[in-house]
């Protein structure tokens, strides 16, 4: 199983990096533009789409001006059935983003594997409304294979200004065992976490090519991290209270 599971994740990852180049490369330019004017990057997503925000957010290597909206309600912190149930009520992601404090000046990320239920398309219509750029990572596949489960009846990659296909398949697991109906081994998340890393580093890149030097943590275990940090904490917790 080790073998076959390493082998379909990197053949999705090698998918995503040949198929995908165009859409990161342009999700990249927003969020080095943000970074560049002093925005935040908000990252939005219910259930273990959630997690990718937590992976972005103070991490070492990544960029500072992250900012996870981690509504616990909407996570699986306060239990599973709870958070499917808030994943499909209309007018909960608006309240959400309403309380955040995202400007236009900001990116809202929204993260979600299958992209038809309403709280990932309720968030990027809000943010789109009022003129913040918005990014998709969600599976295009997944997506088009399932009802569209939203009062606005769209699916996420059609109403974000950039979206990034992370080819997961239908269902998310990738592997059989013979006599066994239910497939095991899922993908969403490792292939979200890698496009939205992959976005950073893009984003990094683009901001130093540019003569902009990028924001980025350095791990706290390595030399000389206190006083780095400290600066980059100093520019942004004003505006990232979980830091």
């Amino acid at each position: 199983m080790l073998d076959n599971y390493c082998a379909a994740i990197r053949d999705i990852l090698r998918r995503i990096a040949e198929e995908e180049r165009e859409n990161i490369r342009a999700a990249a330019e927003h969020l080095a533009r943000t970074v560049h004017t002093e925005g935040i990057a908000y990252v939005i997503g219910a259930g273990h789409s959630a997690m990718v925000g937590e992976e972005l957010f103070f991490r070492a290597g990544g960029l500072a001006p992250i900012r996870p909206l981690l509504e616990l309600d909407v996570t699986l912190a306060h239990g599973a059935s709870k958070a499917t149930a808030l994943e499909g009520l209309k007018g909960y992601a608006s309240l959400v983003l309403s309380r955040s404090g995202i400007t236009e000046k900001d990116l809202l990320i929204v993260v979600s594997n299958s992209g038809v239920k309403t709280f990932p398309v309720e968030a990027a219509l809000w943010a789109g409304d009022r003129g913040i750029k918005t990014i998709a990572i969600t599976s295009r596949t997944s997506s088009e294979s399932l009802p569209v489960r939203n009062p606005y009846g769209k699916r996420l990659f059609e109403v974000a200004d950039v979206a990034v296909d992370t080819k997961v398949p239908p269902g998310d697991a990738l592997l059989e065992l013979e006599g066994i109906p239910v497939r095991l081994g899922p993908a969403s998340t490792i292939a979200a976490c890698f496009v939205a890393n992959a976005i950073a580093a893009e984003a990094a890149e683009l901001l130093h090519t540019r003569g902009i030097q990028p924001p980025i943590w350095l791990s706290s275990h390595l030399p000389g991290a206190e006083g780095h940090n400290g600066k980059l904490l100093k520019r942004y917790r004003g505006r990232i209270p979980l830091l």
